[in-house]
């Protein structure tokens, strides 16, 4: 947990007054300011509550400018000068993605200039890390099905050590009860000698 600035009471709630003042009047949303500012959410909502009480106009959630006649305003929304947004927007759910949708991403980006590739990420809402997966396992693929002969060659040769492995282990199970024969063999016979003398 982060520790608020300031040693007096007051000045922590001065803090966090501005914190809140500044998150909910920014367009993307509480959750998407608390990211940049890199605060937490539990500690947000734990100053909200407390602080409330002393600012009517926290009650009322129709002074939020991302929220218009009832309905919320994308925060995507961008003047046309503005360069596009870097980060990847989150989603609530858990994305599937086919085998024929990771292919097609991945030839569009192999297709696209490099300099291309953050805009098709973006597009696709694709992290960097998942997309650098999605190429290893790709290449790891390709090599696979290049290469089945050697892959078959491996283990026809496994194959053939594991039968020798067996073979030699019969050959000396065989040895050994030979040889514990042939000491019994040996036994009965002193024993007949010495009986004999």
């Amino acid at each position: 947990m982060q520790r608020t600035p300031g040693k007096t009471v007051e000045s922590r709630e001065k803090y966090w007054t501005k914190i809140i003042e500044a998150a909910r009047r920014y367009p993307g949303g509480v959750t998407a300011y608390c990211r940049l500012m890199n605060v937490s959410k539990n500690n947000y909502y734990f100053w909200f509550k407390r602080l409330r009480v002393n600012h009517d106009d926290w009650h009322d959630l129709t002074n939020r400018p991302e929220i218009v006649d009832g309905s919320r305003r994308k925060a995507d929304n961008q003047s046309e000068g503005e360069p596009p947004d870097p980060q990847v927007k989150l989603t609530h759910r858990r994305r599937k993605w086919s085998q024929a949708d990771r292919v097609r991403i991945l030839q569009e980006v192999e297709n696209a200039p490099a300099t291309e590739l953050g805009a098709i990420l973006r597009r696709e809402g694709l992290f960097v890390h998942t997309f650098n997966k999605w190429r290893t396992d790709h290449e790891l693929r390709k090599e696979e099905q290049a290469k089945p002969e050697k892959k078959s060659a491996a283990m026809a040769e496994i194959r053939r050590q594991r039968e020798v492995i067996q073979r030699l282990t019969k050959k000396l199970n065989q040895a050994t009860e030979v040889i514990a024969l042939q000491k019994k063999i040996s036994e009965l016979l002193e024993e007949l000698d010495t009986k004999e003398n």
